[in-house]
């Protein structure tokens, strides 16, 4: 029900708020029309005449110590002193001033010779410069200025002849002023204020006098008529404010008696709702005059038990919207919010509380390229699976945490290295129990994990344990790891390539350098007789003269993922090489390149091209068998599209990498290299020996070519002739060489064959 006489809350927001409005827009309209055009008109003014008489004060000044100079250098003494300088001392501390060619305010004088070199020495606090600048003109006066020790000093340097044809030079002349006092102390400066004026140099900075006036700081004094003006701009701000303050109060006074008063005991009836009891309407002797207020005080008692009711609803939706946003949606654990909030608090109790603490992080290896090869769909599932696999591995109170992508952590307390590392190997374990065949997915699955612990005793490192996890993690990615490191000094030292380091600046100078990648070549022999059949390009990168070899910088090219980049570099220098000559003709080459740059065109492009070489230098192309091919079909397209142009393909390091019967089946292979790992079994008279024996022999049968890696015995290399493996490499025959040192041999041989003749 609304009142027939009570007045709407609406009616007296509208009506104050445009008062307000309305007085506000007056006073601003009057004070900006008082002062805006006034205000910048004289400041303006005053800056402009300012600037004016401080120029027209500073060139008056050059001027003067120009006519100065110029009376010195046309003084027949100033040319005496020139030719006999006996009395030079006397003519430069009292002559000159008093016989009034130079004001006091000019401190100091002096005289050089024509080559710039001081007359006689100056004594005094400040000396004078001992050789002049070497830009001093030969024709005309020179004027610059220079901070000594705080004091601006102007020097006005000058030619002095022997006589007024200006032939021939006698030497130079130079004045020195202390300039700011010389220049504030003229008369004509009115409207500048005087201790305002800076010149900042820094010190021992030199700054012609032509760009002076540039650098010079100023601010114009005061105009009275301004201040006259701003004072009765003030008096009528102050009037029009009174005049405000009094229609607030007023205002107020209003606003108190229709609103005030009433919301109080809208809060009163509000307040006894809270401890349970209502007060009706018709409680009230005296109704509120603004409708909205009393219809809101007769709303409150039906709000009042909807609110109990809500009330039950919105605490359990709070408590699920607060595990909601700690909790992955993808995975179901916890996320990066959860792991911030816990951490701190982890590491709170660990002040508490000293006790053993671990850090572990894992990290899904190559996760992007099954990604990129299956889809985002079934990466994400790889993803929940790697998920559910930890926390079964993790403990009953540990948290798993999903830091973002395919990284996860969590951190355990109570614990020791050795059941941290206890831990990780139980998550690998079940993690490669998963079945992720299901869902399509042919090549390995696999988690690097790195585990960084603090004792109860070195509490005060606890901040750094993510960091070192980090870095654990990343070395247990490297080849021939078991996928967990522990940090610590053994840590550290294989995570070297790693972090910021020496070959890590080295490979990235080689990328941008040409020439840093250095190819040394090692003979494969032909089996039997042992005759070099040709030779292995292998890669060394020359930095600041020290050769890094592969082991060093290797295992940085594949953390930072420039396999292409890189194998780019290897076939540029492979160009550059066989173009040189050095090699004679017939003499084949191997090169050696990642599975991963196979399928980027940019390499395949410099394969095609590097191939006009095959008519001189059969070319051989490895295929590093220790890297996971995922685009098989791309990589085959363009291994038979090489082929075409006369490459041979060889699987390098077979037996050490992922799916060897695959790729050998799948992809165009003539060669097959034993990885050393191999090779050296079968010196061994066991079953791994006889394993490896008859793999060669059916691969030999099966008619691939066989080349035996890393022979470095005798017994080893009777092994593998005894098994019919066609060629052979390794230290026992030869060790790798520079490309100058090959083609020198090459030289010997052909000089030994022509002296024979």
């Amino acid at each position: 029900m609304k009142w027939p006489d009570a007045i709407s809350i609406k009616q007296i927001a509208l009506a104050f708020i445009t008062g307000l409005l309305v007085l506000v827009s007056l006073i601003g309209g009057f004070a900006a029309y008082q002062t805006r055009a006034v205000t910048r008109s004289l400041e303006q003014h005053n800056q402009d005449a300012a600037r004016s008489e401080l120029s027209a004060s500073v060139q008056h000044l050059l001027k003067q110590t120009d006519e100065q100079a110029a009376k010195l250098a046309n003084w027949d003494e100033t040319r005496q002193q020139l030719v006999l300088p006996e009395y030079y001392s006397y003519w430069r501390d009292q002559r000159v001033y008093e016989s009034g060619i130079l004001p006091s305010r000019f401190v100091r004088a002096a005289l050089y010779t024509p080559s710039g070199s001081l007359l006689a020495p100056s004594p005094g606090k400040i000396p004078l410069p001992a050789k002049l600048p070497a830009d001093v003109s030969r024709h005309q006066a020179s004027s610059w200025l220079v901070d000594e020790a705080g004091v601006i000093a102007l020097y006005q340097a000058f030619p002095v002849y022997i006589d007024e044809r200006r032939q021939p030079l006698l030497g130079y002349g130079l004045i020195r002023l202390d300039f700011m006092p010389a220049l504030l102390q003229q008369e004509s400066l009115h409207f500048t204020d005087v201790a305002s004026v800076r010149l900042t140099l820094k010190p021992g900075e030199s700054l012609p006098a032509s760009e002076l006036f540039s650098r010079l700081k100023f601010s114009a004094r005061p105009d009275p008529d301004q201040l006259r003006f701003q004072t009765i701009l003030s008096r009528t701000l102050l009037a029009l404010f009174v005049l405000l303050m009094a229609t607030a109060l007023i205002g107020f006074v209003v606003y108190n008696r229709l609103l005030v008063r009433p919301l109080r005991r809208l809060s009163q009836d509000i307040d006894a709702m809270q401890h349970g009891r209502f007060i009706p309407h018709s409680s009230r002797s005296q109704a509120m005059r603004i409708s909205e207020l009393e219809n809101v005080r007769r709303s409150l008692h039906e709000y009042q038990l909807q609110l109990r009711e809500l009330h039950g609803s919105l605490e359990h939706q709070n408590r699920e919207f607060h595990s909601q946003a700690r909790q992955d949606a993808l995975t179901g654990c916890h996320n990066r919010r959860a792991y911030e909030e816990d951490w701190e608090s982890f590491r709170n109790e660990l002040k508490s509380s000293p006790q053993g603490a671990a850090f572990l992080l894992f990290d899904c290896d190559r996760f992007k390229t099954i990604n990129d090869t299956y889809g985002h769909a079934k990466g994400d599932r790889v993803l929940t699976i790697i998920a559910d696999a930890l926390v079964m591995a993790l403990r009953a109170n540990d948290r798993l945490y999903r830091l973002g992508g395919d990284e996860f952590a969590t951190f355990l307390s109570r614990t020791t290295p050795a059941q941290a590392k206890q831990i990780a190997q139980r998550c690998q374990s079940l993690l490669d129990a998963s079945a992720f065949s299901d869902l399509g997915i042919n090549e390995p699955v696999g988690i690097s994990i790195g585990i960084a612990f603090c004792a109860a005793d070195q509490l005060e490192h606890v901040d750094d344990l993510p960091k070192q996890a980090d870095i654990a993690m990343y070395t247990a990615k490297q080849p021939g790891r078991a996928r967990i490191a522990l940090y610590g000094e053994d840590t550290e030292r294989a995570s070297q390539t790693l972090v910021a380091s020496r070959e890590t600046s080295a490979l990235f100078q080689a990328l941008a350098t040409p020439g840093m990648v250095e190819m040394h070549y090692q003979s494969i022999h032909a089996l039997p007789g042992r005759k070099i059949d040709y030779y292995e390009a292998l890669a060394r990168i020359r930095y600041h003269g020290d050769l890094i070899l592969p082991h060093a910088f290797l295992p940085v090219v594949n953390s930072r993922r420039l396999e292409a980049e890189f194998d780019l570099a290897v076939l540029n220098q492979v160009d550059v090489d066989l173009s040189s000559g050095q090699l004679p003709p017939g003499i084949g080459l191997s090169i050696n390149l990642s599975a991963q740059s196979i399928s980027h065109p940019e390499v395949v492009s410099q394969l095609l091209e590097l191939s006009r070489h095959n008519a001189r230098h059969p070319l051989i192309l490895e295929i590093t068998e220790t890297s996971l091919i995922t685009q098989m079909v791309e990589v085959r397209t363009y291994l038979d599209l090489l082929r075409t142009v006369n490459y041979r393909i060889a699987m390098d390091d077979f037996g050490t990498g992922y799916s060897p019967l695959r790729y050998l089946v799948d992809l165009p292979v003539d060669v097959v290299k034993f990885d050393i790992s191999l090779v050296n079994k079968l010196g061994q008279d066991n079953r791994a020996g006889q394993v490896v024996a008859d793999f060669a022999r059916m691969m030999s049968d099966a008619g691939y070519s066989l080349v035996a890696e890393g022979v470095e015995t005798e017994a080893v290399l009777r092994k593998v002739e005894s098994l019919g493996i066609a060629h052979v490499q390794g230290y026992l025959l030869s060790r790798p060489v520079p490309l100058a040192e090959l083609a020198a041999g090459f030289a010997n041989q052909d000089a030994g064959t022509t002296c024979a003749n």
